[in-house]
């Protein structure tokens, strides 16, 4: 795997986990005074993860190719043995503790489609863990792609997600789908041309730049999250992957640990807000979130090392 890309996963994850803090801040009447200045920024982590994937995907892919069973075993087995087990944590906590939660509402449907994967195509609205929301969609891409695999010729399986994403969103609505496309492309085109490093970066800062631009909310309000977040993920990843990368130990940990800061966040942001709460913890509030930020990171490696990494059995 490309380094910088570990270090992007980092990167999206921790922006999700912050605009978490930043809401849960919010909701147990802590708003920050500084860093609501970002306002929804942190979502454009989700758009990054997709362009990721689609990259990933085609990437892997290309050099270590997968039939169609070894690639949904490869998939599934990473998703999700930590998301049910997450997903059933909640459920269990639901049942004993109802009152804990401040909005969830659980009943068996809801529990159902959100282990199949399937909230938003039923009309059930998003799963247990709300976030899976992204998932839902990662799901559906793995279907696709592992469709286009029957095909084996790289260009044909390329024109068959092509196809098969634009179906997806004639019946969608929904432009980011087309993200995990343009990683498919980023990916292709990283096998067949090369560019420099310094293009890479240029590239790259690029996309960052008008990435901040969205720090205006106005523009979050006017354009569609593929817009303003996802064509410049699509820079950012593209230029990613033609830079030089550094070896950062920690930025590569962060980059494994990602899926477990991802999903664990939905227990410890509330879990620390809550706890200050009924401890009646008196403090700066923006001190507060970059400390609930902290332990939501720390607790997401923690769960990655001793939890996700046994469940796939992964020894590394």
């Amino acid at each position: 795997m490309i380094l910088n890309i570990q270090y992007l996963r980092a990167f999206a994850a921790i922006n999700v986990v912050f605009l978490h803090v930043l809401i849960g801040a919010d909701s147990y009447s802590r708003p920050t005074e500084y860093l609501s200045f970002f306002g929804n920024w942190g979502a454009s982590g989700v758009d990054i993860f997709f362009v990721i994937s689609g990259f990933v995907m085609i990437y892997t892919q290309i050099n270590n190719p997968k039939n169609i069973f070894s690639f949904y075993k490869s998939r599934l087995k990473r998703i999700l043995p930590i998301y049910w087990l997450i997903t059933c944590f909640v459920i269990f906590l639901y049942l004993i503790f109802p009152e804990i939660f401040k909005q969830l509402k659980i009943d068996f449907n809801r529990a159902i489609t959100s282990i199949l994967f399937i909230s938003q195509a039923t009309g059930s609205g998003h799963p247990i863990i709300n976030i899976g929301w992204t998932l839902e969609w990662e799901m559906l891409f793995y279907l696709i792609f592992g469709v286009s695999i029957y095909f084996k010729s790289i260009r044909k399986i390329i024109i068959s997600i092509f196809i098969m994403v634009v179906i997806i969103f004639i019946f969608s609505k929904n432009l980011f789908f087309f993200e995990f496309l343009i990683g498919v492309f980023i990916g292709y085109l990283h096998h067949k041309y090369k560019i420099n490093h310094t293009s890479g970066i240029i590239i790259f800062l690029l996309g960052f730049l008008i990435l901040t631009l969205s720090l205006n909310q106005k523009i979050e309000v006017m354009y569609d999250r593929f817009i303003i977040w996802g064509l410049p993920a699509a820079l950012i990843v593209f230029g990613s992957v033609y830079a030089k990368s550094i070896n950062n130990p920690l930025l590569y940990y962060l980059g494994n640990a990602s899926y477990s800061i991802y999903l664990v966040q939905i227990l410890t942001v509330p879990g620390f807000y809550k706890f200050i709460s009924h401890f009646k913890i008196e403090f700066q509030n923006d001190i507060l979130s970059l400390i609930c930020l902290f332990l939501s990171v720390s607790f997401g490696c923690f769960f990655h090392t001793f939890i996700e990494k046994k469940m796939r059995f992964d020894r590394r």
